[in-house]
């Protein structure tokens, strides 16, 4: 029996791709498929994968004829998996010999659809640092016993457990599924090229799955500079993916959680600002119009008291048509705040400060 699938959507990674099948192949956890989605590349990547193969029969490869991105990828190799649970990894990314072993028997001894873990490293220039949700080294030392394996309760309503052990992060490739949920729910990757991620994470916990983790399992995230996140604020077509998938993710709480509706606007947007905020094409007008349109249409709402600065930016959106209104009103003071914080030492401390100076300052201007 395949116990787990692990589905790599490949293109253009010819320098990348030994070092993270090399990874997989050695795992302690035997019962596993590897599927290689080629999405259409033009290097050396599917060559590299056909002479794994001859080494490793465990390894499959699916061709696109052309380049779709990787979430239709991820959705292509998810509908041909065999295993009892489906992973992702990201073709320049590599991890621990036990990642597999770790994540799957956790996720069978608490009957989980989900398992995942959150020591997570990034890696630039040969260079390995812990990633910024990786809270490992503190939580060894203070929950000592058993601090790396548990029942997640994480929902939407709690965000106070961002930087917990509970906290799964929205990320694919940090995690495992059950592919018994997978299909019941008809949960698939979209053909977004933006925030596919995003899209796919929310609708599923929309779904209130069974959550676990094991952060024994690490994961090594490997950063280009040349990949798709780093460029979006150079594009000059409109990241129209953050609008859609900001609809998608709002109309699968109004579906299936509508309760917890408000909740998941916190979260739904704080992910859509990752893509607004660093982009600066010559449509940022345009991009901005077609938000205020959205969040009116939707009426998009959030809990003043809970959350005051994030619930001034919809606010603003909302009422002001133009994004130099929004410019004056959030995007200034926000700027001054963040000036002051990077007399900050440690990023999160930095963040800390920022959110409640903000939310301070918000919420006596709602008054």
């Amino acid at each position: 029996m395949i116990k787990v699938s692990i589905i790599i959507p490949v293109y253009n990674v010819d320098k990348y791709i030994p070092k993270c099948l090399d990874s997989i192949i050695v795992q302690t956890l035997k019962e596993i498929e590897i599927i290689c989605v080629d999405d259409a590349s033009s290097d050396n990547s599917k060559s590299i994968i056909l002479d794994y193969i001859k080494k490793d029969s465990r390894i499959k490869l699916i061709e696109h004829d052309v380049n779709q991105g990787a979430g239709i990828a991820r959705k292509t190799g998810d509908a041909l998996a065999k295993g009892e649970y489906i992973a992702h990894i990201d073709p320049d990314d590599y991890i621990s010999d036990d990642y597999f072993d770790n994540l799957y028997y956790t996720a069978k001894i608490y009957d989980a659809d989900m398992c995942f873990t959150t020591n997570i490293y990034t890696v630039k220039e040969n260079i390995t640092k812990p990633y910024y949700h990786n809270r490992t080294e503190k939580w060894q030392k203070e929950i000592k016993n058993n601090w790396y394996e548990g029942i997640s309760y994480f929902d939407v309503n709690t965000p106070e457990k961002e930087n917990t052990r509970e906290y799964p992060l929205v990320s694919p490739v940090n995690k495992i599924w059950k592919k018994e949920f997978l299909n019941k729910n008809n949960l698939e990757f979209s053909s977004y090229r933006l925030a596919e991620d995003v899209d796919f994470f929310y609708r599923a916990l929309s779904l209130n799955p069974k959550i676990s983790f094991n952060h024994n399992s690490k994961y090594f995230y490997v950063q280009r500079s040349n990949s798709l996140v780093h460029n979006v604020k150079k594009e000059d077509k409109i990241p129209r993916d953050a609008i859609d998938v900001f609809r998608s993710v709002f109309n699968a709480y109004k579906q299936n959680s509508e309760d917890k509706l408000m909740y998941s606007n916190y979260w739904n947007f704080r992910s859509f600002l990752a893509t607004f905020d660093p982009y600066k094409g010559i449509h940022k007008e345009e991009l901005y119009k077609m938000t205020h349109d959205l969040f009116n249409s939707l009426d998009v709402c959030l809990d003043a008291q809970k959350y005051p600065f994030v619930a001034s930016q919809i606010k603003t959106i909302k009422e002001y048509e133009h994004y130099k209104d929004y410019v004056s009103r959030i995007e200034k003071p926000k700027k001054i705040v963040s000036s002051i914080a990077w007399l900050i030492p440690k990023l999160e401390w930095r963040e800390s400060f920022k959110t409640k100076v903000l939310n301070a300052l918000y919420k006596k201007k709602s008054k």
